[in-house]
């Protein structure tokens, strides 16, 4: 099926690709930085790179950013970054430490999540919080600046990524009493996200376990 063919996709690299990937990256003092969302074939030939270039790392926006000023700081001159925000995002927190910061395409690489927070559904959605006492709007970071800025605008806004939401989510609710948390964009997230604070409130954890996860927490606050 779909997902056998992706795996076989990943699992069996394209090796002149890798070949000239590792010779490349080597020659020049090229970082490369990938999101996990990328296709898997791009994942295998990066993921089989790595193994003889150590400046090549799959991650998500938050660590791609940090592990690209780990690349600069070991010596690294450049960085490719294959995903629109996190090359943008890699430019700024770098602070000038890379002379280039590449894409992987001249066109807009893209991203459906910063597109759908940028649709009139979404407007929609902020709308409601602004009209909801005590909102705060929990949005993905691969959304664009504008978007971060218009949200703020309407209702209190705070940046998280897939790393750190949880624990973004959770201190929202910890800082603000009577919080009604509005997350967004991603509805795949969103869902992950109720599945586990249900499963912690059902007694499937302990306070020790809430916890370890934000310190104001427990299981009944949950």
């Amino acid at each position: 099926g779909a997902f056998a063919e992706a795996q076989a996709r990943y699992l069996a690299p394209d090796a002149a690709a890798v070949s000239q990937l590792v010779r490349v990256c080597r020659d020049k003092h090229i970082g490369v930085v990938a999101h996990f969302y990328m296709d898997p074939q791009v994942q295998g030939v990066l993921s089989a790179a790595a193994e003889e270039w150590p400046h090549i790392a799959i991650s998500d926006s938050l660590v791609m950013a940090d592990t690209a000023v780990r690349m600069a700081e070991a010596g690294c001159t450049s960085t490719g970054g294959l995903e629109d925000r996190a090359a943008e995002g890699n430019r700024g927190e770098q602070g000038g430490k890379f002379r280039r910061v590449y894409r992987l395409a001249e066109s807009d690489i893209g991203c459906s999540l910063a597109e759908a927070a940028e649709s009139d559904s979404y407007s929609r959605y902020l709308q409601q919080a602004a009209h909801t006492p005590n909102s705060v709007h929990v949005v993905y970071i691969n959304t664009s600046l504008r978007t971060k800025a218009r949200a703020h605008a309407l209702v209190p806004t705070i940046t998280c990524t897939s790393s750190n939401v949880v624990q973004t989510v959770l201190a929202a609710f910890a800082d603000v009493p009577g919080a009604t948390v509005w997350y967004g964009p991603d509805t795949y997230m969103g869902a992950n996200l109720a599945q586990l604070f249900a499963d912690l409130a059902s007694g499937a954890a302990s306070d020790d376990d809430v916890r370890a996860l934000h310190p104001a927490h427990t299981v009944d606050s949950i």
